[in-house]
Formats: structure tokens, C-alpha cells, sequence
């Protein structure tokens, strides 16, 4: 007995235009997200003194070349 397997049926019209806008989107809030992260800790540390920064291990040059 020969069985027929049907093709996948092609992507609805603009799903892939959707699927790039969606990634689009969420990739931005992502990478927003990140900096706001990035930028809050740089502030905290420079309100750190450098006895505060030397005992968690860094340098005050340390926070402006990472942050």
C-alpha cells in the first residue's frame, strides 16, 4: 500500500515579515534593558570611594573602560 504524505503547507502570507518584526522588537527591549543595567551599576560604583572599590577587587580606572 503506497501512502501519499501531503507537503507542508507554505508560511501564511506576512508571517515572516511578522516573526522579523516580533524578533525586531524583542531584541530591542532586550538591548534597552541591558544598558539601563549597564548604567545603573556604572553609577553606583562612581559613588563608590576607592577603599570601597579595592575591596570588591577593582580599580577606579576599572569602572570606566567596563561600564
Amino acid at each position: 500500500m503506497t501512502m501519499y504524505i501531503q507537503p507542508a503547507s507554505p508560511v501564511p502570507f506576512g508571517a515572516i515579515l511578522a516573526l522579523n518584526v516580533v524578533n525586531f522588537v524583542d531584541n530591542s527591549i532586550a538591548n534597552v534593558v541591558a544598558w539601563n543595567a549597564s548604567r545603573k551599576t556604572a553609577a553606583a560604583l562612581s559613588k563608590l570611594t576607592v577603599s570601597q572599590l579595592e575591596d570588591i577587587g577593582l580599580l577606579p580606572g576599572d569602572t570606566r573602560s567596563h561600564y
